[in-house]
């Protein structure tokens, strides 16, 4: 159960370190919760009776904006990823790339739930691959 009250908040745990416990960060309202991970700093938001997720800014979250109207997103996997290359260093896009790929390989949430993506959780997830291939090959 969530608690609504976002200053009385519910415990939770980081969804990559797991045994730590996340703090409550200022800013929440009764329609979303902030945390942030004290160990790897990771954010995340939940809203009521909403599961915990990648706080907005995280780089799943960033590329899933650009596609969040569309149930089939992959075929803009290359443009997106075209127009990351061109705004962000080498040293960002490898951040970035990073911390997909260990979503992808280690999975610890909806990742459609982050920005309540009109594509299935499978259709975001081949996004994300594809994003992460054309941003190799672009770099």
């Amino acid at each position: 159960m969530i608690n609504n009250n976002p200053f009385n908040p519910i415990v939770q745990n980081c969804l990559r370190c797991l045994d730590i416990e996340l703090i409550h960060l200022p800013g929440s309202t009764s329609t979303i919760t902030f945390f942030e991970c004290p160990a790897c700093h990771r954010q995340y938001a939940q809203k009521p009776e909403g599961a915990l997720v990648y706080r907005w800014l995280h780089p799943v979250s960033l590329s899933l904006y650009y596609v969040l109207y569309d149930a089939d997103p992959l075929s803009k996997a290359k443009s997106v990823a075209d127009g990351f290359v061109r705004s962000y260093s080498r040293d960002e896009l490898t951040i970035m790339i990073d911390e997909i790929e260990l979503e992808l390989r280690y999975p610890t949430q909806k990742v459609r739930d982050i920005l309540d993506s009109f594509a299935s959780e499978e259709k975001c997830r081949e996004f994300l691959k594809g994003f992460i291939a054309h941003i190799r090959s672009a770099s």
